[in-house]
Parts: C-alpha cells; sequence; structure tokens
C-alpha cells in the first residue's frame, strides 16, 4: 500500500490485551461455551463470595450496562447474606454499580482497584482538546439502559451512532449485500456443529461471491463483535446480540459518566488484589477482612488470581469456557477531514485479510477532525507485531485513505 499522504495531528493506540489488569476487551464465549456458563460462573458462594460482571450476565454480556446490572446483583447477594461490611474488588461498572447499591443501604464497602484510576475498560483520554474513548464508546441497548438513564439525568451529551447504515467499502472490488449473506448464514447455518466446523461446510454450499459476502459478513458482525478468530468461539456466540439498539455515544467521554458513579464511594486506588481467602466465615482479601466479597475483575485477569479454597468445579468449569476478545482502537486526529462524511458517522471497511474493520467519526461530535477505528482478533497480530504506535496509527491512517478512495466522491 502506498505511504500515507494524510498524517495526523495526534493519534493515540490502545494496548488492552497487554493490560495486565484486563488481559483483553471482554468476555467471549470459547468452544463449547454456553449462557449457561456465564450464569454458573456468577453463582453466590457459601454466601459470602461471588463473581460478577460483563462476563456473568446473560442478556448484555460485554457490555457495560451488562457489567452495571451484574453488579446490582452481586449488592443484592450481599444483603441477602446479612453482609455489614463488603469489600468490591474493581472500579470498573461492576464494581461501582455493587458500591453504590450497597452504600445506598448504608453497609459499608470498600472498593479496591489495581490501577491508578476508576473506570475499569472505560477511560476518555484527550488529544488536545478533544476527549476520546480508548475503551467502552457506547450506551447500548439505549431505551433500556440504565447506564443511559443516569447519564441523561446528569445532562450528558448522547449522540446515536445508526449501525444500520454505515458508509461501507470493500478492498478488493464492488461491495456485495453483506447483511444478506449474514442473514442467510444465520438463517443455515448448521449449529449441531462447532463453530467452525459449521462456518466451512457453509461456505462449501456457496458460490464464489457468496463465500466473500460470507466472509466479509462474519469478519464484520461475529469476529469484530466477538473479538476471537473462529476457531476460538463457540457457535453460542451467534446468539449473543451486540449493537444497533439505538446505541450513543458519549462525546465528552465515558469518564464524564464514571465521574457521577464513583461520588461519595470509598475507593482506594493501586491497589491489586492477587489473593482471596474465603476459607472462613470472613474472607480475607489482601490484609483485609470482610463479611461477603464481590469480585468484578475481568476474566482474563481472574483466572491468574489465587482463591482458598479453590473456586468450586462449576466455576472452574465456566472460566474455562470463557475467554477474552482481543479488540484495540486507534484514535487519529486531523487538520481537516479529508475523508467522505457519512451521515451516521460509521464507517466499515472489508479489508482481505481483515484490518481496520469498523471506524466512528467522531469530527462532528468533539468539533475537530477526529475517527477511531477499530480491529479484532487475529487481524490485531498482523497489524501491531513488531511496530511502534506512531507506526500502527501510520497503518491505520492508511487503511482509512484505501477505504475513502474505495468509497470514491460522495455528495
Amino acid at each position: 500500500m502506498e505511504k500515507s499522504v494524510h498524517r495526523p495531528t495526534a493519534w493515540h493506540v490502545t494496548h488492552w490485551s497487554a493490560d495486565p489488569f484486563s488481559l483483553g476487551a471482554y468476555s467471549a464465549l470459547l468452544p463449547g461455551g454456553t449462557r449457561q456458563h456465564r450464569s454458573d460462573l456468577g453463582q453466590v458462594l457459601h454466601e459470602r463470595l461471588v463473581i460478577a460482571g460483563e462476563a456473568c450476565d446473560t442478556r448484555a454480556p460485554a457490555m457495560t450496562h451488562g457489567a452495571w446490572n451484574d453488579g446490582q446483583r452481586a449488592a443484592k447477594a450481599a444483603m441477602a447474606a446479612g453482609a455489614r461490611k463488603v469489600i468490591v474488588i474493581g472500579a470498573g461498572c461492576a464494581g461501582l454499580a455493587a458500591a453504590q447499591r450497597l452504600r445506598g443501604q448504608g453497609i459499608d464497602c470498600i472498593v479496591l482497584e489495581a490501577r491508578g484510576r476508576t473506570g475499569g475498560r472505560t477511560h476518555t483520554v484527550e488529544l488536545g482538546s478533544v476527549k476520546a474513548d480508548e475503551g467502552a464508546a457506547w450506551l447500548q441497548h439505549f431505551a433500556e439502559n440504565p447506564l443511559a438513564a443516569i447519564a441523561q439525568r446528569q445532562g450528558l451529551a448522547c449522540i446515536e451512532t445508526d449501525f444500520s447504515r454505515p458508509l461501507a467499502a470493500a478492498s478488493d472490488g464492488v461491495l456485495p449485500d453483506v447483511e444478506r449473506a449474514w442473514a442467510a448464514f444465520i438463517e443455515r447455518v448448521d449449529r449441531q456443529l462447532p463453530l467452525s466446523e459449521a462456518i466451512s461446510g457453509y461456505m462449501a454450499t456457496l458460490d464464489p461471491a457468496g463465500v466473500r459476502a460470507t466472509q466479509f459478513a462474519i469478519d464484520a458482525n461475529l469476529v469484530l463483535e466477538a473479538c476471537l478468530p473462529v476457531t476460538q468461539l463457540s457457535v453460542s456466540a451467534l446468539d449473543e446480540e451486540g449493537v444497533g439498539h439505538g446505541d450513543c455515544m458519549l462525546p465528552g467521554g465515558y469518564s464524564e459518566l464514571v465521574d457521577v458513579l464513583t461520588q461519595n464511594l470509598d475507593i482506594r486506588l493501586n491497589t491489586p488484589v492477587a489473593r482471596i481467602d474465603w476459607s472462613g466465615t470472613a474472607v480475607m482479601v489482601n490484609d483485609e477482612t470482610c463479611d461477603f466479597c464481590i469480585c468484578t475483575v475481568p476474566v482474563g485477569v481472574l483466572k491468574t488470581m489465587h482463591f482458598t479454597p479453590e473456586l468450586p468445579e462449576t466455576q472452574q468449569q465456566a472460566l474455562a469456557h470463557l475467554g477474552m476478545g482481543k479488540l484495540e482502537k486507534v484514535i487519529l486526529q486531523f487538520d481537516e477531514r479529508w475523508w467522505p462524511s457519512s451521515s451516521s458517522g460509521y464507517l466499515r471497511w472489508y479489508d482481505v485479510p481483515a484490518s481496520w474493520g469498523e471506524w466512528l467519526d467522531l469530527t462532528d461530535a468533539v468539533g475537530k477532525p477526529t475517527v477511531a477505528g477499530l480491529i479484532a482478533a487475529d487481524a490485531i497480530e498482523r497489524q501491531f507485531s513488531g511496530r511502534t504506535d506512531e507506526q500502527i496509527a501510520m497503518a491505520a491512517c492508511e487503511a482509512l485513505e484505501a477505504w475513502a478512495a474505495a468509497i470514491g466522491p460522495t455528495p
């Protein structure tokens, strides 16, 4: 590909997969995994320990409001157990939900957070005067999202993204009807087989044009959503709902919302937890004791923690069937918007092999030419390996240029 001719004035590249406090973006169902494994992971243990977070929520896994709702569930479990002192591990959306609920009931609660900030996998960065989210960026399922309701009550700006109307192009020719190919695939794929086998079997029934369209559909609607290669995903991942329900972004950044959620809580930053001893009637977390512990760390980190006694077989089996999806983001800022403008602000790029497949044009929302590109699964290794952040940003810029060239002049 030709060297980028539009050099960004500022950029930010994420590394969630290497972040020791996340080890990935969000949970995904590994081969053989089902929604039941999510429920199993969140079972209350001996009325003194519960794992909570987006990974345990079956209605909105991988989403911030799924984490919030599950944190509320965990708080109710602590209250039902009669806990008077609760330790919450993690100050992401699940941990903050639990702590706020407990505080509202007058229960002594402290939050231990490994990072030097709150928010977990939500975090707003600044590029000059512009704020952009390097983690979660949308309030999804907006009408039923409790975090959206809080944002509205606080008067935070919310801008809808219409995912049904992307400005899309393909790198290898005319763009096929990707959504039609996806609908046909979902209807006809054999769900009794492992996902990779089911896909191979389905592809064998198609002509070359159908294979191309279906591959684009899988790259965009499955791999970019679940954030793992199909060989590492359960067929049940096809049934986990994603974007597209009035989802709104926060032009002021998620951190504005997190600041509201942390008010009046006892949060202790820079306090990682590696061991939880729940062998007695009280739970020991680091040097603190409590009646009840709510652990909200991401699945990837949870697998590195030491529990005494070990987690029961049910939870261990659940963890074995849950992994962390890999999703990274690059935010590019320019002096002018040189790329075609989309009325929805949502851009799709069908590359071969897949690369920066999804873009959000933040320009109108933040007042300066800025775009955020997403990349997932094994495409990350192809684009990140051996490169500096600057080189990654320039490669992403080249992909955006290729997309713009494929789109051509627009009205």
